[in-house]
């Protein structure tokens, strides 16, 4: 099953190029490296790869760092997909 995580929380990284989106995670898993799709909205889907991933973050959340150029299509609702 394809992973689907619905975007909860956005953060940046100080001194980092990353953006870190915290959400739960339905279906499959994601790891570094994968190749995901941003949706948010009525915007356009928007290729992404997963650069980090949190591993100690809350209970029944995951947390996944992408690149910063990517924030402006983030937030709240949005939804990542991916191979799962």
């Amino acid at each position: 099953m394809a992973a689907r995580l619905i975007v909860e929380r956005v953060a940046t990284v100080w001194r980092r190029p990353w953006v870190m989106v915290t959400g739960r995670l339905e279906g499959g898993p994601l790891k570094v490296g994968d190749a995901i799709s941003i949706s948010h909205g009525a915007r356009p889907a928007v290729p992404a790869v997963i650069r980090s991933i949190e591993v100690h973050g809350p209970a029944g959340q995951v947390t996944v760092a992408v690149d910063a150029g990517l924030a402006a299509v983030l937030g709240p609702g949005a939804v990542i997909s991916g191979p799962g």
